[in-house]
């Protein structure tokens, strides 16, 4: 930095030598020469102060930082530049801390931070940051207060100040959403629970959002981002002020309720916050909903301390999230058994996926006309080391918690295309029928995954059926058929699994691209005798009209008696799967009942029904 102009050594110098002039003193020390050094030593922003806190001297940078003229200063305090919050402050410092000292030579004090206004900005509140620091300096020696004079050394730390601000507010609030962050929900908890102690109970919820990684995974982080930011905007502007919303990290969240303490109360304000996620949302080209999953626990019930009552809402959410319906769950004690063995059955799950211990089992659809078999659909098994065989319900809830539904289905689907081809190439010319879930088409690389996969095992696209379940399409629907429109075009047949089981419409399927439907069990499960089928079931009935009026071709599932076959003979459904046919069966067991020919023995047994 260049020696400041004298200009300020020489105005300083003055303003002394006219200050000593009406004071006795001993000895007069070489007033320009301190002031070349004061000058020299803070060439900055140094102001000279007198004992009733009026500016007699400022330099030149002092006047530029403050955007003031010399002029201005004129009968000015100090006090009278700062932001009026920071008076006291300043007031206090030179009562109790400078004042006793005045006059000791170059006794230095501080520093304050304190806020100085700056004049001539469009916010009249403008200010700057500085570090104040005050030398007393006993120019006049034996001088009591009420002539003392104070140097006042200003730093400028407002770049400091500003960026301290930035990291306490990226401690304390969500850079996305604007929540409070962790950080600061924990600190809020534990201020509350160390004012109000164990006498003033309240309710404390976890919660995270269902299937939200699809989201990320398929449409990418930034419309992730905003498909959240929306959802936090609608519970916060919806939740009551007492109420504390904020993000514990990725897609969980916290809700700190301090002035609830019934659960059943916790319990409809965590349904009613489901209700207004659920509600679609328009991010990018896209229309998005999500569920959530809600833990709840209750203060000091299920914990005295903030991480206590993290775990035991955390217990009660994964709880939640095990049934694989979405809502809300209150914390027990015996969750916690559940947790560890959740917790156990996932990383059994790992070790499986490494030992390639997920099976694809096969089951037949037959041709309700001819009694042959005309597809095989290959349905995911695990071959626990313990507990034997399991079958989706015992582990795809879990799976989808751990994210490792795609490589469970990759796993499955890559047997059944190399046990397919191996039938395809001692001359069966069957349909093989796999299932996929949401994660995978709904993921960016899913067509040259499953291209790939496919010719790896040598089975050709238009031999292969692609089943989805029907909650799927209702969620993504538009992704969805972009993904699985480009396989369509390769000869790849398109089924939706469950139908009738989601919240699917005429315009989903009008909108997705699919060739079949499959009726879900339930709506011919009622279907057991002969007088039964003579009455049918109206939502089979119309789903079979619709799909026909579509021109989709139609698969019942679950078929168990022979009185199904009849109804369904008698309402034209072209194909069916069941265990009147075949239990789900390894690949062996699925070559005997090839080999054994077609089922027309049971359509044969089937009792006729009579036509009105």
């Amino acid at each position: 930095m260049q020696n400041p102009p004298t200009t300020d050594a020489s105005r300083l110098a003055e303003l002394i030598n006219s200050v000593m002039g009406t004071v006795v003193i001993d000895m007069q020390p070489n007033v320009q020469q301190i002031c070349d050094t004061l000058i020299a030593a803070r060439p900055d922003y140094l102001m000279l102060v007198n004992a009733q806190g009026q500016i007699r001297f400022a330099s030149g940078a002092c006047l530029d930082l403050l955007g003031l003229s010399g002029a201005s200063l004129e009968q000015r305090t100090f006090d009278s530049l700062l932001v009026a919050d920071d008076r006291h402050s300043y007031q206090q410092f030179m009562r109790e801390t400078v004042m006793p000292l005045a006059g000791r030579s170059f006794s230095k004090l501080g520093p304050v931070d304190l806020r100085v206004k700056v004049s001539g900005e469009a916010d009249p509140e403008a200010f700057r940051w500085v570090a104040l620091r005050v030398a007393s300096v006993d120019l006049l020696r034996g001088s009591d207060q009420q002539h003392a004079l104070f140097f006042f050394s200003l730093m400028d730390i407002t770049h400091r100040e500003q960026e301290e601000e930035r990291i306490l507010r990226q401690l304390n609030f969500d850079a996305l959403t604007g929540l409070p962050s962790r950080y600061n929900i924990m600190s809020t908890v534990e201020d509350h629970i160390g004012i109000h102690g164990e006498k003033t109970p309240f309710v404390f919820v976890f919660f995270d959002l269902d299937r939200f990684k699809t989201v990320n995974d398929a449409l990418g982080h930034r419309v992730g981002d905003e498909f959240l930011s929306s959802i936090c905007q609608r519970l916060n502007r919806w939740l009551d002020d007492a109420h504390v919303f904020a993000r514990f990290g990725g897609d969980e969240f916290i809700l700190f309720l301090p002035s609830v303490s019934d659960l059943e109360e916790a319990k409809t304000l965590c349904l009613r916050a489901l209700d207004l996620m659920r509600e679609p949302s328009d991010v990018a080209s896209y229309t998005l909903s999500c569920g959530a999953s809600f833990g709840i626990a209750r203060y000091p019930d299920h914990g005295t301390t903030i991480d206590a009552l993290i775990q035991a809402a955390d217990t009660a959410m994964y709880h939640t999230k095990s049934l694989g319906t979405g809502g809300c769950a209150v914390f027990d004690e015996s969750m916690n058994a559940e947790r560890f063995s959740q917790i156990e059955l996932e990383q059994e799950m790992r070790e499986a996926l490494a030992q390639q211990a997920f099976l694809a089992f096969y089951q037949p659809c037959v041709d309700l006309v001819t009694g042959e078999v005309v597809a095989i659909e290959a349905l995911a098994r695990w071959q626990h080391k313990r507990r034997g065989l399991l079958n989706p319900h015992d582990f795809l809830a879990l799976a989808g918690q751990a994210g490792l539904v795609a490589e469970i289905d990759a796993q499955v689907q890559r047997s059944a295309l190399q046990q397919a081809a191996a039938w395809r190439e001692a001359g069966s010319e069957l349909l093989l029928s796999i299932n996929c879930s949401s994660v995978q088409i709904e993921s960016a690389d899913f067509l040259p995954k499953f291209e790939s996969m496919c010719a790896e095992a040598g089975y050709p696209l238009d031999r292969l059926q692609l089943e989805i379940t029907e909650q799927t399409l209702v969620r993504q629907v538009e992704l969805a058929a972009s993904n699985v429109q480009s396989l369509r075009a390769k000869g790849v047949r398109v089924a939706i699994d469950d139908f009738g089981m989601g919240y699917s419409s005429l315009t989903y399927l009008r909108q997705f691209p699919v060739d079949v439907l499959k009726i879900d069990r339930t709506f011919i499960q009622d279907i057991q005798t002969l007088d039964q089928a003579r009455v049918g079931v109206s939502l089979a009935d119309a789903i079979i009209a619709m799909a026909k009026s579509l021109g989709l071709a139609l698969i019942a599932e679950g078929v168990e008696y022979p009185a199904q076959i009849s109804y369904l003979r008698q309402q034209a459904c072209d194909t069916a799967q069941g265990f009147l046919f075949s239990e789900p069966c390894n690949a062996a067991q699925m070559q005997r009942l090839l080999d054994e020919g077609s089922f027309a023995h049971l359509l044969a047994a089937a009792p006729p029904i009579e036509k009105s």
